[in-house]
């Protein structure tokens, strides 16, 4: 590597450092806030907060790095035609291909990034995301714990608390349990606790009154009570709200795993075998898009006579060639999903890019070689 490599792809890397950083913070951020409301209002701690935002970390930098990247290489050119480096490097004979070799280098280490982000971290972080949240969102004890609202944790059951004391007191709570179709009962109590052990979670009635319907004999029955255990956990069934089990998601599996993928996993996890499928060429094909991404910006910052009037046309070509390789992840994901044993269609994208990328180039090689022909033009017109 010549000093001319390590000089573009220092500034290359340093600058992508900083794009990445303020782009995964601002997505982080987002993604944060709403999550934070939806936790918050569920009764939930700053730690299961925390735990829950550093697991959507890995997908929200997997997803950042092709960005961070093109927007580098952006700035990193149009840094270098603005300050006139590259027209020097070009009088002095070096071709178009020779002046992207650096970006080669780095489009290469974005591609092992991305690879190892889409096969390692990010299916372990999401695996791990859809686990705890399915467990925090099964956390009746902390559904439970907000005054001045109705709640329905479980189906067939209502709950009210009108307050809740710094001790944790319940104070003026309404239960109304209709899940059994021969009976409907509602409890009143003026004070109550909520008690937890490692299996069980109850609640504590002090100093009321519960009313039963027998639906049918249409009966009416009225009982007061100073003292009633209420056991939750008898409410969740075990295929319903209460159930820490949830399908498998594909993109929470390994590449072993979707490597590997039958009918019968597929028929388990709930998931059509080609969207399984489709995962495990699109985790491939991700990290060949983001090795092209920056060699499309740079050959077309490129495509002009160097000058300082600017480069906002060609930083425009550049964002207009991107955006729709982008987007072409989404429709050809949708006809995946349409059509069987297409999954091979996720390679599109990046053959797209390769392709983009050559006719950029071309026009690159024409357009230098125009300058080349101009050149002893120039030079008896200024004699």
């Amino acid at each position: 590597m010549t000093r001319y490599d390590r000089y573009i792809l220092l500034m290359c890397l340093s600058f992508f450092g900083f794009f990445a950083l303020v782009l995964v913070s601002v997505y982080w951020i987002n993604q944060g806030v709403d999550l934070f409301g939806q936790l918050i209002s569920d009764g939930q701690t700053i730690l299961a907060f925390l735990e829950l935002t550093t697991l959507a970390l890995p997908p929200i930098i997997m997803m950042v790095l092709p960005v961070a990247g093109f927007v580098a290489t952006l700035y990193v050119f149009n840094r270098l035609i603005t300050d006139s480096e590259l027209v020097i490097l070009q009088t002095a004979g070096i071709s178009p291909l020779r002046l992207l070799r650096p970006v080669f280098y780095f489009g290469a280490i974005m591609a092992f990034l991305v690879a190892g982000l889409s096969n390692g971290l990010a299916p372990q972080a999401e695996a791990q995301f859809r686990k705890r949240s399915n467990i925090l969102g099964n956390d009746l004890v902390a559904q439970l714990m907000r005054a001045g609202v109705f709640q329905s944790p479980i189906s067939g059951i209502t709950i009210y608390i009108s307050d809740i004391s710094p001790e944790g007191e319940l104070q003026g709570l309404f239960i109304h349990d209709r899940r059994s179709e021969t009976r409907e009962v509602t409890y009143r109590a003026d004070r109550g606790y909520l008690l937890r052990d490692a299996e069980n979670a109850r609640m504590i009635l002090l100093s009321g009154r519960s009313i039963s319907l027998d639906r049918v004999t249409n009966r009416l029955s009225d009982l007061s009570f100073e003292r009633l255990n209420y056991d939750i956990t008898q409410a969740q069934s075990p295929t319903g709200s209460g159930s820490n089990e949830e399908p498998e998601n594909e993109r929470g599996m390994s590449t072993p795993a979707l490597i590997a993928a039958d009918q019968d996993l597929a028929n388990r996890a709930g998931i059509p075998l080609d969207r399984i499928k489709w995962q495990l060429h699109y985790r491939f094909a991700q990290a060949m898009f983001a090795f092209f991404v920056p060699l499309i910006a740079a050959s077309c910052l490129m495509l002009r006579n160097f000058s300082r009037l600017g480069l906002w046309a060609q930083i425009m070509l550049a964002v207009g060639l991107v955006i729709p390789l982008q987007m072409s992840k989404n429709l050809l994901s949708a006809q995946v999903i349409n059509a069987p044993h297409l999954a091979p269609l996720a390679y599109v994208q990046p053959l797209l890019c390769a392709v983009v990328f050559g006719a950029v180039l071309l026009a690159v090689y024409k357009t230098a070689h125009w300058r080349l022909m101009r050149q002893p033009d120039l030079v008896e017109g200024g004699a």
